[in-house]
């Protein structure tokens, strides 16, 4: 039965690049009598390395549910050595870096101060995760004593996922362009469907039975939490989210509209809650560069969204993902989070109208 699930889905990706729209996973029969009974402890949620996402208090909210939070690279130095300080301990932070060897060496001198232990994970968070520069860099970081894990940079093919592996990546994220806040596809024209993409990096580990080795990392394009069950059992660990958790209280990046906030206090908190706002942006956006760097270089390959404001706590997020995972579990004959995988759950392709019927429509 699991050879026949797994032809079956290899057969559908061969044939096709697909997005999570394009697809629904085919219920089987169920083995737990309670969806309650299926306990998920896992790690399998990453935060986005985005100015308007991962600060401190997300990252101290995610640690205490067992999730994984990546810092920004963008951060003046004073935040981020000081998010460095407070977490390099907590084995689910990681700590992002750029393209060059300026971080690398501020890392050096950093460690040399430390004995590190827990070592320190490392995010190199470049747009294009498989060159022959990044790769020289991914070998420099992988053999530092103070180096624990290493995530790449984006890739979208098998290809470039076994060649960050072998260049000592152990976390590899896949997403070149599928971002609510990117253009990258718009602007280059580049890109692969990312749940084809996850699974055509899933099998060739797989085929080399490399598959216990890496952890495979769904970037982008997530709106929901069917997209986050359909990108796990499309071969992905875990995925990053970015625009959903940048709804959260917890995330970084908001300010405050003064006015609504006075009028909030002599109101007794009865109007202009929403006193919080911010825009969700890309950071290769033009707004992000004009504000970082005071010019744009080149074409932007982002865009940057209309005010925000939070929407829920980070506590009642998560609750809302597990639950739905527990009851996607539950319809797909599985036990736990890890029975979401290519071998045990049949994906089937459907047309446009199986989607749209798939949408709440009690009122069109």
């Amino acid at each position: 039965m699991i050879q026949q699930t797994l032809n079956k889905n290899i057969k559908l990706f061969t044939d096709n690049y697909l997005s999570t729209k394009d697809v629904l996973l085919k219920p089987t029969q169920g083995k737990v009598s309670s969806r309650s009974d299926i306990k998920i402890e896992d790690t399998f949620m990453y935060s986005s390395p985005m100015d308007t996402v991962t600060g401190i208090n997300l990252i101290e909210a995610m640690s205490i549910k067992n999730q994984a939070s990546i810092g920004c690279r963008f951060k003046d130095n004073q935040h981020r050595l000081l998010e460095l300080e407070k977490f390099y301990k907590n084995k689910n932070y990681w700590f992002s870096v750029g393209a060059n060897i300026r971080d690398f060496d501020m890392l050096k001198v950093w460690a040399s101060k430390f004995k590190l232990t827990p070592k320190l994970n490392i995010c190199v968070d470049v747009a294009h995760g498989n060159t022959v520069d990044l790769n020289l860099l991914y070998k420099n970081y992988a053999k530092q004593s103070w180096c624990a894990k290493l995530m790449s940079g984006t890739v979208a093919t098998a290809e470039a996922a076994l060649d960050v592996s072998e260049s000592g990546c152990t976390h590899i994220r896949v997403g070149i362009g599928p971002g609510s806040a990117c253009s990258t596809r718009v602007v280059t024209g580049c890109g692969v469907p990312n749940l084809t993409a996850v699974h055509n990096v899933w099998l060739a580990f797989y085929d080399a039975e490399l598959i216990d080795t890496i952890t495979i990392i769904a970037d982008g394009g997530i709106k929901t939490t069917g997209d986050i069950v359909k990108y796990l059992s499309a071969g992905a660990d875990a995925v990053m989210l970015g625009n959903l958790l940048s709804k959260t209280y917890e995330s970084s990046g908001w300010k405050t509209n003064l006015l609504k906030f006075f009028l909030n206090k002599i109101t007794f908190k009865k109007f202009f809650n929403d006193f919080l706002y911010k825009n969700y942006r890309g950071q290769a956006s033009a707004a992000f560069q004009l504000e970082k760097k005071g010019k744009v270089s080149g074409t932007p390959e982002g865009v940057q969204g209309p005010k925000q404001s939070p929407e829920y706590y980070y506590s009642d997020f998560h609750y809302k993902v597990i639950s739905a995972l527990r009851s996607a579990i539950s319809y797909l004959g599985g036990k736990n989070i890890v029975d979401l995988n290519p071998k045990t759950v049949e994906i089937i392709q459907i047309t446009q109208n199986s989607h749209y019927e798939s949408l709440p429509h009690l009122l069109n």
